[in-house]
Order: structure tokens, then C-alpha cells, then sequence
């Protein structure tokens, strides 16, 4: 998400989607959680919600992949840019969220003293990492680390040694996705290291499908009718199977599933090579992209402190409650980043 340095506009607007789609899913979330069994309605809203937006992380790592990988870097300009651009507004925001969680909790429960601080502190990395948002963070840090590298193979190899990793990565992707694992805990660490290993298959992807030559515009409407497959095909698939498992079942919900796969190329293929001459749209998408990686880290904290008063799903009927909470945490997201921006010093630490 920090990776907003191209001009290519559909690579902007992809950004700007995904931006959005990572707001969508986590305040619709709730509404999932909460209301399996109870009112199928209301359920029923979240989960084609959230089904039409699985592709929000799989974009963010194809769109790494696309804009990284095709580069050769000096190591010590790329790691000192990756410091000042992903890390350092990162550990701002790692502390303001720590405080930001001490501050909400009850008075009983509130930790005192130095040392039971600190140790309220490390329980709350290592079973939730702070907030549960920054798993993410976490893990483009550590990918961060492979891309000068990757990026020297991936460009020696043929477009039929791509196509060969990208089919063994999709396989081994199917295996691995009915399996799920908490990704805000630390305690997982060797089975969270294999999903990390398997989200650099994103970043070829992106590569691969942004540099290939082929003409998307004849497949537009191809694409399109494969991106309303998955829609369709996730929210059927996650009933059914929340229905047989008598209980919540998002195993279609994760980022190595087919479907969610499938979505994120269809769409990436659809908008590919696209070019808006709307202004506001073009504002907008330059907008939301710019500030994606700001929006990003504080949006958790924006809809916790709206759940802190009253404004919550359950305010309204979700058609209704579910786009104002987005619309707002948005706008509210993107005012702190930009106050903060223009803070002295602040361009560094807000993302």
C-alpha cells in the first residue's frame, strides 16, 4: 500500500478499490460474525458484501509485485526507502494503537505501573500484533526483504517458467486454504511463515499479468462475467458450508482460495489498461491512492472509536448503516492522515 509511485492510472484506480475494499470488509465483518443464526437477513447483507470484495489484499501484493519487481535496486537506497516509507510510519502508528488500546479498556482491567504495562504490552503483540490490521504490515515488511531479490529471478525467467511457478503456487494455494490460522498471533509463527511465503506468489502474479502483452481489451466482458461468478459463487459456497459446519464457515473467505484468486486476476484483467476522463473519478482514485498506506493503518482505530459512540452497523438496517460507517470512516481516515501530513515532520510518521 505504500507503493503509490507510478502514474499508470488504472494502477491508481486498482489501489483506490482496494483501499476501499479493506474498509468495506472489516466494517462489514460484524455484521457476519454477529448475526449467522440469528437474523439470515441481515447475514445474508454482510456476506454478499464482503463477496464482492475478497480481492482487497490479493491487489495490494499484485500491485507490489507489479510496480517492484521489474526494478534493479542498490540495496542500501531500497532498504532506507522502505524505512522511511513503510517502517518508520508503521512504528508511529504501532504506538499510538498500543496507547490507543490501553486508553479504551475498562479502569478495572487497565494495567498500572511500568512493568505491568509492559507486559500487557507484549500479551497484546503477541496475540492480537497490537491491532488485528497490522498482520498485513507485518508481513509486506518481511516480503519487503525478498523483493530485490525475487525481482533478479523473476526477471531472468521465461513467460512459460511464470506461467509454471504461478500453476504450482495456485496448487499448492488450494491445498493450503482449508486450512486457517489466527494471523494476528504470534504463537503461530512457523505455520504464519508459510503464509507468508505463499502471499510472493501474489506479487509474481501482479508482475506477470501487468507486464504481459496480451490484448484484455477484446475480454473485458469475459472478465467481468468471471469477477460476478465469484461474487456469486463465494456467497453461495460460504452458506453452504457454514450450513453443513453448523457454524460460521469463511474458508471461501481467505486469500488462497480459488475463488478469491480468481477475483483478483478477473478484475485486475478488467480494469487493465483502462483510462477514465471524469476528473472527479480521476481525483478520487489519485486521492485514495496517495493516501492508501495512512488510510490503511489508522481506519481500525477510526471504527473503534465510532463503535465507542453508538456508531455501529446496528444503528440501522445495514443497507443503510453499512455505506454511511464506510463513507465515514473514509473521510474521517483520510482527514487525520492529511492534518497530520501537514504537521512538521509529520509526512514521515502518518503513512
Amino acid at each position: 500500500m505504500a507503493e503509490k509511485k507510478t502514474k499508470i492510472q488504472y494502477l491508481d484506480t486498482l489501489r483506490s478499490i482496494a483501499m476501499m475494499g479493506v474498509i468495506i470488509n472489516h466494517v462489514t465483518t460484524p455484521v457476519i460474525k454477529m448475526m449467522y443464526g440469528r437474523n439470515m437477513e441481515f447475514w445474508w447483507v454482510g456476506n454478499s458484501i464482503q463477496s464482492v470484495f475478497r480481492f482487497d489484499i490479493a491487489i495490494f501484493l499484485m500491485l507490489s509485485g507489479a510496480t517492484m519487481l521489474g526494478k534493479e535496486y542498490k540495496l542500501i537506497d531500497y532498504f532506507k526507502k522502505r524505512f522511511t516509507r513503510v517502517l518508520l510510519p508503521f512504528l508511529f502508528w504501532l504506538a499510538a494503537y498500543w496507547v490507543y488500546r490501553w486508553v479504551i479498556l475498562s479502569p478495572k482491567i487497565q494495567p498500572h505501573g511500568f512493568q505491568k504495562i509492559i507486559q500487557w504490552a507484549s500479551n497484546l503483540f503477541v496475540n492480537e500484533g497490537v491491532s488485528k490490521h497490522f498482520w498485513y504490515v507485518y508481513m509486506i515488511l518481511i516480503l519487503y526483504l525478498l523483493i530485490p531479490f525475487l525481482g533478479k529471478i523473476i526477471r531472468k525467467s521465461s513467460n512459460s517458467t511464470l506461467q509454471v511457478i504461478l500453476l504450482v503456487w495456485v496448487l499448492v494455494c488450494i491445498l493450503f486454504s482449508m486450512h486457517f490460522i489466527n494471523v494476528q498471533n504470534w504463537s503461530y509463527l512457523a505455520l504464519k511463515t508459510k503464509d507468508y511465503i505463499l502471499y510472493t506468489g501474489f506479487i509474481v502474479l501482479g508482475y506477470y499479468i501487468i507486464h504481459s502483452s496480451f490484448d484484455v481489451k477484446k475480454y473485458r466482458a469475459l472478465n467481468a462475467t468471471v469477477y460476478l461468478s465469484t461474487i456469486i459463487f463465494t456467497a453461495i459456497s460460504t452458506y453452504l458450508a457454514s450450513k453443513s459446519a453448523h457454524k460460521l464457515d469463511l474458508t471461501y473467505y481467505t486469500a488462497f482460495a480459488l475463488n478469491t484468486i480468481t477475483q483478483a486476476v478477473s478484475l485486475v484483467l478488467m480494469l487493465k489498461d483502462t483510462t477514465f476522463s471524469n476528473k472527479i473519478l480521476i481525483w478520487l482514485s489519485d486521492t485514495i491512492g496517495n493516501y492508501s498506506y495512512g488510510i490503511y493503518l489508522v481506519h481500525i482505530m477510526v471504527i473503534g472509536i465510532f463503535f465507542q459512540y453508538g456508531i455501529f452497523w446496528t444503528m440501522a438496517h445495514p443497507l443503510i448503516s453499512l455505506p454511511i460507517i464506510v463513507l465515514m470512516t473514509l473521510i474521517c481516515s483520510y482527514a487525520i492522515i492529511v492534518v497530520l501530513r501537514k504537521i512538521p515532520g509529520g509526512k514521515y510518521i502518518s503513512g
